[in-house]
């Protein structure tokens, strides 16, 4: 088990800060973080070239991250469904850190910014 913290803000000026128990495995050069919270379960797989961002349950989204390049992101929930691009800005990959910012596009159309980081806390 490791404790980790997840902090993002938006280009809305939204912070959120969640502290959070997950499992931790290490799979070739993956960092995999399994964990639950109030939207139901979240895995996380970290590596130097890209982040793999899973939630299953009330919101389930599927969201992969690599540095400089485009990618699809996929959200659904019970009220809304719908398919984005994203866009990584910055990704700065450490052993217990991992920082990105990424802009999600909607028909190629700015909607947000968000900078994330994921900490492991020992």
């Amino acid at each position: 088990m490791a404790k980790i913290i997840i902090n993002s803000l938006d280009s809305f000026g939204e912070s959120v800060s969640q502290r959070m128990i997950a499992k931790k495995e290490i799979k070739d050069e993956f960092t995999i973080f399994t964990y639950d919270n109030r939207y139901g379960k979240g895995e996380i797989r970290i590596s130097p070239s890209l982040t793999e961002i899973f939630k299953f349950g009330e919101i389930e989204s599927k969201l992969i991250i690599k540095p400089d390049s485009k990618t699809n992101f996929i959200y659904n929930t019970s009220y809304f469904k719908k398919n984005f691009n994203i866009f990584c800005k910055k990704y700065f990959y450490s052993e217990n850190k991992l920082t990105i910012t990424y802009v999600i596009y909607d028909n190629n159309v700015e909607i947000n910014q968000l900078e994330i980081e994921i900490i492991e806390v020992q």
